[in-house]
């Protein structure tokens, strides 16, 4: 009877249990700080809903997952927390199942710990893999001030005078805004117009072309972009802002941007006009037509454009662009020439007057349809027309290397040229993954572009020869070109797993044809001139006579044909990502002139061998490594190919060569990446190594006793270029304190011939750049010095080495007052030594602005602004070859003063409003409740 009770005792215990462990459930998760990176050993505790009683408690594990057991059903607040974060609340309710919630987003604050006060602030940058990422609140720019005022803070990133961005040692090609692409391949529509105050983060990217990465197969090529992500608050509304200003001599401003974001799409209208070189755009005209002034000077713009993106998640998108745009440049031109020779030592001065102006229409569109996880098709047609108008005036004085200088030839050249060309083109990418059979995927790719482009030119040339008893030489021509150019291509690529999917290793396979037509008709026409001399002694032309001349015309026809078969192994695992491979590239070009058989160029074929690897090592989520070579193939240009004289400029005479063969370069990138994330550091360090064969060069003869000189091309072997780079950036232990440095060093070997005779020459540049910054709430103070070496040597013997010191810093000041005026300030010193005489320089250059910001959350700015305070600017450069040296000043704005009235509006309503990265209090970044990076842990 006891047994019996026992075991009916112990049947109805394990009954209970069963029932109560029957109604208990789990609440799993997972905590991650603002960057989505997991939040290691995090307290999450669960609540009662009604009366915040603790019921349950747990740390999370290193992947940042939590899971809450034996909950019962019923109301929960889960409660997350982590030092130096906001205590972050989530409400949940348990029915009859468990639940995994959403991940929960920690974000940085400012926090007392006893006696000690640690302050949370953002990584000015942190590098990750293929990304170096700057935090855009971690530098104040003055109100109303665009992305490339932003982008010249950064370090390891420059932009130049012509709005050029260059990160890392490459070209930036894109700029993107979530991902998403802004203007196309025109990255100086963001730069130039977008404002810094939407801008959260700012990352520049290394990556594979467009089509690569959709179609999973590399293509050799690869991209430098900027993607901007925007901040929260400014992701859904209406935002923008418009700008107007006008100034001392005559300058004016004028530009808008007005912004919709909403459900992850997005819609972009600007505007743009000035005359102080704030270029809204980039000018491509100097691509398809002769432009004589260059892309620097001093240049007045309009432009109006629109860009959109707009679709249903991912699935169906349709984005695009339209821009007019218009130009027009003045360039006075200052430069003194050393050519490289062995016996002997030559000199050239020239100026030149030039100006050029263009109007532009282009629009090019998107459509992506990504119906499910399997098929990708994406569709790009592109449309340009193209107007341009230029003309220049310019002289030259060659001397010989004697003592004296003595004077051997002047010359004095006008020109003026006048074209217009409508381009379009369209590309169709189709992509598909294997339902049935994971891993294997095929695409296929065509492409058509098509251009057709007319030009007019009148030039005259006058040459005085001092050495042969003052003769002059005077030519007047005019010439038709017209330039018609269809290109055809087509990809086909397929990935095949070996083995189980799940090892990652595949197979890939791809081939790329591409055909270009390419028809060049070159007319030439000369007004003879007078049998007799005119009232001063020289030549006079005969503008009533135009005598086609078929020694210097040519009617062209040009085809190009390209393969590129590939073969590669790639390997994916959880640290290691590696494709390897080998490609093959069949080239086919021909030409015929239809004017003189001659001169035909008989189609030839050149084979190449291109081994291509890529390999990442991934040590952990915040440190790795990357080696990336290819080898490429480059056909000559049709100039360097075609054996008909350009005596556009009768000193300069140019020929092709059609007997070049196709260089070939091998590329070798290595990059090592590691943030810190508890003392926030940063260190990127970079190598690039790039030898070409068969490099195509200028072979240059000069006459001696007229100064004129004939160029043709040759190959050679021997060229080569490498450089290191590297990026470090830490806080200092008072978080208000930031350091930073920049050291770039690179080396390039050139060949080059002067009068038959082979000269190698050697340019080695070391720059480094240290930056230091304080910035406490509402201030800033940040000081960049900067120092450049480079030095060139010559195999020539005879011809002497060349260095230039270049150095100075810049130093910036920024504070905004309580009561809404805000005060920028920028002080640079610019020192050089090595030019020739009369071109270095000592100059300082300060620019700097009041503001007062009234109405409601201050919407309305009131600015005085001074450029160039001082009035010390000027535009020097050097340019090192291997046949010459040359000195180069160029006109540039100079001191002017402007007032400027801004206005700002948004749809956000009270209490979405964005952080004003301007007003670092309460609330701002680095203040309670601002964003930052995760601070020392305790």
């Amino acid at each position: 009877m006891i047994h019996y009770f026992h075991r009916c005792s112990a049947a109805v215990i394990a009954l209970t249990l069963g029932a109560a462990t029957a109604l208990a459930y789990d609440i799993k998760g997972k905590i991650v700080d603002s960057d989505g990176e997991p939040m290691v050993a995090a307290t999450v505790k669960l609540l009662a809903a009604k009366d915040s009683t603790f019921i349950n408690g747990v740390k999370t594990n290193i992947d940042g997952n939590y899971s809450l057991t034996g909950v019962k059903s019923g109301n929960y607040i889960v409660e997350a927390m982590y030092i130096g974060y906001r205590t972050t609340h989530k409400d949940t309710k348990i029915g009859s199942k468990s639940v995994t919630l959403e991940p929960i987003v920690l974000e940085m604050s400012a926090i007392e710990l006893q006696e000690v006060t640690v302050v949370g602030v953002a990584s000015e940058i942190k590098v990750k893999e293929d990304t170096v990422e700057y935090n855009a609140g971690s530098y104040k720019t003055q109100p109303n001030a665009v992305v490339e005022d932003l982008l010249k803070r950064l370090p390891g990133v420059e932009v130049d005078s012509e709005g050029k961005i260059t990160a890392n040692g490459k070209e930036v090609k894109k700029i993107l805004i979530e991902g998403k692409e802004f203007f196309a391949d025109d990255p100086q529509v963001a730069s130039k117009n977008l404002p810094v105050e939407m801008i959260e983060k700012l990352q520049v990217v290394d990556r594979k072309s467009d089509l690569a990465r959709l179609t999973g197969v590399d293509d050799g090529e690869d991209e430098t972009v900027i993607n901007l992500t925007v901040k929260k608050g400014m992701q859904n509304g209406y935002f923008g802002a418009a700008e107007a200003g006008y100034g001392t001599e005559g300058h004016y401003l004028g530009q808008f941007n007005v912004n919709r974001f909403w459900n992850g799409n997005q819609m972009t209208l600007l505007g743009n006009f000035n005359d102080i070189n704030q270029l809204g755009f980039t000018d491509s005209n100097g691509n398809r037509f002769r432009r004589f002034g260059g892309s620097q000077g001093l240049t007045t713009s309009q432009a109006l454009g629109i860009n959109f993106n707009v679709g249903n998640k991912e699935i169906f998108r349709v984005g695009g662009n339209v821009m007019y745009s218009h130009s027009d440049r003045n360039v006075i031109r200052r430069q003194e020439r050393q050519y490289l020779e062995a016996d002997s030592t030559s000199f050239a001065s020239s100026g030149r007057n030039a100006r050029d102006r263009g109007h532009n229409v282009s629009a090019g569109f998107r459509i992506e349809w990504m119906p499910d996880s399997f098929n990708t098709l994406e569709f790009r047609p592109t449309l340009s027309y193209n107007m341009n108008s230029s003309s220049s005036i310019d002289s030259t004085i060659t001397r010989a290397g004697d003592a004296a200088r003595t004077a051997v030839s002047r010359s004095l050249n006008t020109a003026a040229a006048d074209g217009h060309s409508l381009e379009f083109g369209a590309r169709l990418i189709y992509s598909h993954s294997f339902r049935r059979h994971r891993g294997r995927s095929f695409s296929i790719s065509a492409e058509y572009n098509h251009s057709n482009i007319r030009e007019h030119e009148n030039t005259f040339s006058r040459n005085l020869f001092y050495l042969l008893n003052d003769s002059v030489d005077i030519y007047d021509q005019e010439a038709s070109n017209h330039s018609w150019t269809d290109r055809m291509s087509a990809r086909l690529t397929w990935t095949e797993p070996l083995g189980n999917v799940k090892n990652g290793r595949f197979l890939t396979f791809a081939y790329n044809l591409n055909y270009r037509w390419n028809n060049a008709d070159n007319m030439i026409y000369d007004h003879p001139l007078l049998p007799m001399p005119g009232p001063d002694g020289f030549p006079e032309v005969d503008y009533s006579q135009l005598i086609f001349n078929p020694d210097l015309s040519n009617r062209f026809r040009n085809d190009y044909f390209n393969q590129d078969i590939r073969l590669g192994f790639r390997q994916v695992t959880k640290s290691i990502n590696f494709e390897g491979g080998i490609s093959l590239v069949p080239q086919m070009s021909k030409s015929i002139d239809l004017i003189n058989s001659d001169r035909d160029i008989d189609s030839r074929w050149v084979v190449n061998v291109a081994p291509f690897l890529r390999y990442r090592h991934r040590f952990s989520k915040t440190r790795s490594l990357n080696i990336h070579y290819r080898g490429r193939s480059s056909q000559p240009s049709l100039t360097q190919l075609q054996p008909v004289p350009d005596m556009s400029d009768p000193m300069n005479i140019i020929y092709g060569n059609p007997a070049l063969d196709p260089s070939f370069s091998h590329n070798m990138n290595i990059r090592f990446q590691d943030f810190n994330t508890e003392r926030q550091r940063s260190i990127m360090l970079m190598a690039n190594m790039s030898l070409t064969q068969n490099s195509i060069v200028s072979n240059i003869t000069r006459d001696r006793e007229t100064g004129a000189q004939t160029t043709r091309y040759e190959n050679v072997n021997g060229v080569w270029s490498a450089r290191v780079m590297s990026i470090f950036s830490q806080p200092l232990r008072n978080k208000f304190w930031q350091i930073n440095n920049h050291l770039f060093v690179n080396y390039n070997r050139n060949v080059g011939f002067n009068n038959g005779q082979r000269n190698r020459s050697g340019s080695l540049m070391v720059a480094e750049s240290f930056g230091i910054a304080f910035r406490p709430d509402n201030l800033e103070l940040e000081l960049r010095p900067n120092y450049r070496l480079q030095t060139t040597h010559n195999s020539l013997q005879g011809v002497g080495g060349q260095t230039v010191h270049t150095y100075g810093g810049t130093f910036s000041a920024y504070y905004s007052t309580p009561i809404g005026v805000i005060l920028n300030s920028d002080l640079t010193y610019s020192g050089s030594a090595g030019y020739a005489a009369g071109y270095n320089q000592k100059q300082w250059m300060w620019n700097a602005s009041i503001s007062y910001q009234f109405l409601p959350s201050r919407s309305l700015t009131v600015a005085l602004k001074a450029y160039d305070l001082l009035n010390q600017r000027s535009n020097i450069s050097r340019t090192i070859t291997a046949n010459y040296i040359d000195d180069t000043m160029i006109n540039d704005l100079t001191r002017y003063f402007m007032l400027t009235v801004s206005y700002k509006f948004n749809t956000f309503g009270k209490g979405n409003m964005p952080t004003d990265r301007n007003m670092r209090g309460p609330g701002g970044p680095g203040g309670p409740g601002g964003h930052g990076g995760r601070p020392p842990r305790f």
